[in-house]
């Protein structure tokens, strides 16, 4: 019995997940959309940088922070954020006291 049960919430957790999945899926495509319109009307309106409309920054600024909601909705749900990885990055020495004039 427990190990039914057990089945069932793992095939639950993984149908939700996919539907999470598909969900940001579809939205990251219509931000995209929406993205791609929202600056061809920018590109439109012959706006100078430093000219553009306080309500345009805004806009720009949701729709980034929309994005940036989606890509961690994503990497949760595709368990991109438990996995760990190795830093490869490299290993910086710092010499302390050395004097440019000793070089």
């Amino acid at each position: 019995m427990q190990k039914d049960k057990n089945e069932y919430i793992k095939e639950k957790k993984h149908d939700v997940n996919k539907k999470h999945i598909e969900f940001y899926d579809k939205t990251l495509s219509i931000l995209g959309f929406i993205l791609d319109e929202y600056s061809r009307e920018l590109t439109r309106a012959d706006i100078e940088f430093l000219d553009m409309p306080k309500n345009s920054v805004a806009v720009l600024d949701f729709l980034i922070s929309s994005i940036g909601k989606i890509q961690k909705g994503q990497r949760l749900a595709l368990g991109l954020d438990t996995e760990e990885f190795e830093d490869t990055a490299p290993v910086i020495n710092i010499i302390e006291g050395l004097s440019e004039s000793k070089i």
